[in-house]
């Protein structure tokens, strides 16, 4: 029984990689060179992958006994295309392989083959079943996970060790990475192996907070953190270092207290949240470069004059500042400097009380 099981994997093994063999043998070539003039994603399931590395393991020809003898069907020419591609999409399902016992997400893939990749998208797929990761750390740009992930760590560390590896582990080219839709509930330090990356998409998992780590990834620019379950920024402004824009939607968020200190903030959006008065937006008045503030779905925009008292925190800069996509006009700029020159005969009276 066992040898049967055995024959019949070897024959799966084989009957999968000789089909792809063959569509790449004829389309392959003429694929890449269309995918350099419009990028795009080529999508291989997990059997299909691990059957190229189970195939390679045969001591046996690399083409198979069917073959006609053209090449077409030659396992080179999968291997060859995996070592060329430049956008690479792993799509996982559930279910078993055919009449087997085996889950095709319980299938281990290797990307050691993967030389020149530049974007990798995983979906649908446990990331800790991703092996040989390290060709892809030298060249990749562009990382995706959804609905594959419950740890940073499961996919960042060394699987081997779990310890890290100063130059194994660093994501080198790393520009742009999307963990949106995933589980995870913290941003561990596995984080900062990915240096040098400027945009993170942490939206739509668990996460309460941001952690320690992201402060050392000083080339972070933009982080979207909407569908979280975030309520306090408490010390924001010492966990992020130069961030520019920041995405906040649809969280709990009260106040913007601990955003104070973001010198470099440019956008920031806080819709659906539960903002209810002006004085919980006083704290980010004084930033020097914010231009855009978005606030809609918040109880404040149900206040009398909600754009002006939003506004006017921002003192001699609100012919500057964008709130929910609109600057304000002259009569709500006449409104605020009405309003900002009342404030200050107060303070000079409140001075002068003072000092008398």
């Amino acid at each position: 029984m066992e040898t049967s099981n055995v024959f019949r994997r070897i024959l799966e093994v084989h009957s999968i990689v000789e089909d792809l063999s063959l569509r790449l043998g004829v389309l392959g070539e003429k694929w890449l060179e269309a995918s350099l003039i419009k990028p795009k994603f080529f999508e291989f399931k997990p059997i299909e992958l691990f059957a190229l590395s189970e195939r390679l393991k045969l001591a046996e020809p690399s083409f198979s006994a069917s073959s006609n003898g053209n090449g077409e069907a030659d396992i080179a020419n999968y291997v060859e295309f995996l070592h060329k591609a430049r956008a690479l999409k792993i799509r996982g399902s559930s279910g078993y392989v055919n009449s087997s016992n085996i889950l095709h997400n319980d299938l281990p893939v290797s990307l050691h083959l993967c030389k020149s990749l530049l974007a990798l998208w995983i979906a649908h797929f446990d990331v800790k079943k991703i092996k040989n990761l390290t060709n892809v750390k030298k060249t990749c740009r562009r990382l995706i996970v959804h609905y594959s992930m419950k740890k940073l760590s499961d996919l960042l560390l060394n699987f081997n060790s779990g310890l890290f590896d100063e130059d194994l582990e660093k994501w080198n080219c790393i520009e742009y990475v999307d963990f949106s839709f995933n589980e995870l509930i913290e941003i561990d330090n596995s984080i900062t192996v990915l240096q040098g990356v400027s945009k993170l998409n942490f939206s739509y998992n668990n996460l309460r907070d941001i952690g320690e780590s992201l402060q050392y990834i000083t080339t972070l620019a933009e982080l979207c953190l909407t569908g979280n379950m975030i309520r306090e920024l408490h010390n924001w402004n010492l966990k992020l270092g130069n961030i520019k824009k920041l995405f906040l939607c649809k969280n709990k968020i009260t106040s913007v207290q601990g955003l104070e200190r973001l010198l470099s903030l440019e956008y920031l959006d806080l819709s659906d949240n539960i903002i209810a008065e002006p004085s919980c937006i006083q704290p980010i008045g004084k930033l020097p470069c914010l231009e855009h503030l978005v606030l809609r779905g918040n109880p404040i925009r149900q206040l009398i004059e909600y754009r002006t008292k939003v506004i006017e925190s921002f003192d001699d800069r609100a012919a500057e500042v964008y709130l929910d996509g609109k600057r304000a006009n002259q009569r709500e700029l006449d409104t605020i400097s009405v309003r900002l020159a009342l404030k200050k005969i107060e303070k000079e009276k409140e001075e002068m009380q003072r000092h008398s």
